[in-house]
């Protein structure tokens, strides 16, 4: 039994492979995509436990996903460093080069990408949003009014293009929700200058639907769908 500080979450059973989880998303219909470390598809599982699997196509694995509230969705891939845009119905809209690429974003029209090799979150030309603030474990997810976030070792920032990145943690996964700004760090889950909400997890990561009203944890232990 998990031991609750806060009833405010209902957890939700979904069947989930049993392999690591490498990234993971949640989309407006409450369908929950992910990357597995040992499989090259996009993985796409509802709540009724059924299961899709989308091949990209290209050789290594993906090492980053974003899903876009509109259904488009992005894939990266680190090595051998490429951006792979798609829009809702699956359909292969663009392709670009980009090297050191861990993870993406959509934010709006444009596309925010982990530059692992220099530390900073960028659009796919090569145009710095934030400096400094990223590392090869780094997640970005999305905010509101153009805003983002991304978490990791490196610490958990606050990012707004023109703007410096403001880091709110030392450590751990954050995700903005319906409940505000949650941070997940050594196994306990709590509301950003909040409440502590869970604690004995042994998950590392937390992902947000676009809405911010399912809270997924994930890495480290079989994911927990929160609603």
């Amino acid at each position: 039994m998990l031991p609750w500080c806060v009833s405010t979450f209902l957890i939700l059973s979904f069947s989930f492979p049993d392999t690591p989880v490498k990234d993971l998303e949640i989309d407006n219909s409450g369908t929950v995509w992910l990357l597995t470390v040992s499989d090259p598809r996009v993985i796409r599982l509802d709540s009724l436990g059924r299961q899709q699997s989308f091949e990209t196509g290209f050789a290594g694995l993906p090492s980053g996903l974003a899903v876009s509230p509109s259904g488009s969705w992005v894939v990266c891939f680190q090595n051998p460093g490429i951006l792979l845009e798609y829009d809702e119905d699956d359909i292969l809209i663009d392709e670009v080069s980009m090297q050191g690429v861990s993870d993406v974003l959509v934010s709006g029209l444009r596309i925010w990408a982990v530059d692992t090799a220099r530390g900073n979150i960028v659009f796919p030309g090569g145009e710095i949003i934030a400096r400094d603030c990223a590392g090869a474990d780094s997640r970005l997810c999305r905010g509101p009014s153009g805003s983002g976030m991304v978490s990791g070792s490196e610490g958990v920032f606050i990012v707004e293009p023109g703007e410096l990145p403001v880091k709110i943690a030392e450590s751990g996964s954050a995700c903005y929700s319906s409940r505000g700004i949650l941070i997940l760090n050594t196994g306990v889950l709590s509301v950003y200058q909040g409440d502590t909400l869970l604690t004995g997890l042994s998950c590392s990561r937390i992902s947000a639907s676009p809405d911010g009203e399912i809270v997924v944890l994930w890495g480290g232990g079989t994911p927990l769908v929160l609603e």
